[in-house]
């Protein structure tokens, strides 16, 4: 594969929005995770199938190692890539799978390339699919700086082999049941055309800071934001987001940690358009006190001091048997009755389903046992007005609550 692009396809969400971030998580090695190791397996599945020519299934019980651990494919990988094949195998064109791109002319480093999961020179229309496997966050499509920069660089790389008008950019993510698909034109107002000349004013800004020390990143290169910060390593040491969480919260941090009471939280009054600011901020303040919190238990880990902070035993996870067959055999040589010795209790409507897809619960069957399932309703949650779920009805009037006295 090479070596990784510092201004990747990847992160170019970040590194657009926030061009002082390349220089503060330089500091902080990628580790990676499980679940990216599990996305990779998953990937070279899709891959495999799409260049064979077969079904995800066809792979069962193969083993794709990532990073020294081994994934076994498995009946629910295979259904859940099967997802993503169906959707890349649905579109005619040429297709291009786990496609290597170009990406220097756009962000200016020498030899830079992102691999595209799926391109496809389908006529008029340029198509981007890729395939989030992880089932944490929702990803979409419409504005994706990833997506848009793999589309802008294969527009240059194919731009010889067809008249393309428009590119339809595509997330796939199986395990969500999410298809996310955003159409642009090539050309004209708001196009990949646009996208491309700010993606490279944005990557000059962002090259500036690569090798600059992090006290040296003047304060407008660094931009907090939700999307951003997420997964930004340094979020829990960048002065700028710890600077976006004080005012949002409106406490000063130092007088709160040296315990002085007159420093409260400024949690604002119902009726002002500040609990509106306030909210928009709540996820941003979350994330950053999980990475505060997680940065100091790293050090603690490593042997590095934190002043006024320790290491202790967590609380103890559930008392099991060491050896369920030795403790089964011990029961019964105690004679107790079978009721006595095992917690029966009927499988779940989700267990069901599984073993309808595997075969076991026939078509004709499963249709009886859904008539059975209930499912109750959603409580009511806050979400930002752009979230494109439809919003609740809510008919309740001041004349519905007691009134409560705040003194």
């Amino acid at each position: 594969m090479g070596t990784h692009a510092t201004l990747s396809p990847s992160s170019a969400h970040r590194w657009t929005q926030c061009p002082g971030s390349v220089a503060l998580e330089a500091q902080y090695p990628d580790t990676g995770s499980k679940f990216a190791d599990e996305g990779t397996a998953a990937h070279e599945l899709a891959a495999m199938a799409l260049l064979d020519d077969r079904a995800a299934s066809y792979f069962i019980g193969q083993v794709i190692e990532v990073n020294g651990v081994e994934y076994d494919v498995d009946n629910e990988m295979a259904t859940q890539v099967q997802k993503y094949l169906d959707y890349v195998r649905s579109i005619e064109g040429e297709l291009m799978v786990e496609q290597r791109l170009p990406i220097e002319q756009l962000t200016g480093e020498a030899g830079a390339r992102g691999t595209a999961d799926a391109v496809i020179l389908a006529g008029e229309e340029l198509v981007i699919v890729d395939l989030k496997y992880g089932r944490g966050v929702k990803v979409d499509a419409e504005h994706n700086a990833q997506l848009c920069t793999y589309a802008a660089a294969a527009l240059e790389e194919y731009e010889f082999l067809g008249d393309f008008s428009q590119v339809r950019v595509v997330i796939v993510q199986p395990r969500l049941d999410h298809i996310s698909e955003w159409t642009v034109p090539v050309t004209g107002e708001r196009s990949m055309e646009t996208f491309r000349k700010n993606l490279i004013e944005r990557a000059k800004l962002a090259t500036a800071c690569i090798g600059m020390d992090p006290e040296q990143v003047a304060a407008h290169e660094l931009s907090p934001g939700e999307s951003q910060c997420r997964f930004c390593r340094a979020k829990a040491s960048c002065p700028a987001l710890a600077a976006e969480v004080q005012q949002a919260v409106g406490a000063d941090f130092d007088a709160l940690a040296a315990g002085d009471t007159s420093a409260e939280l400024a949690l604002p009054a119902a009726n002002e358009d500040r609990l509106s600011v306030a909210m928009r901020a709540v996820d941003l303040v979350e994330a950053w006190c999980k990475a505060v919190r997680a940065e100091v238990e790293t050090r603690l880990l490593a042997g590095q001091p934190v002043e006024g902070f320790k290491l202790v035993e967590g609380r103890r996870g559930p008392r099991q048997w060491a050896s369920t067959d030795e403790a089964e055999q011990a029961l019964k040589a105690m004679r107790l009755k079978l009721e006595q010795m095992y917690d029966l209790k009927l499988i779940s409507p989700t267990t069901a389903e599984k073993l309808h897809k595997a075969g076991d619960i026939g078509p004709r069957q499963w249709p009886k046992l859904q008539a059975l399932i209930a499912q109750s309703k959603g409580k009511p949650s806050v979400a930002p007005a752009s979230d494109k779920r439809q919003a609740l009805n809510v008919s309740a009037t001041a004349d519905d609550f007691e009134a409560v006295d705040l003194v």
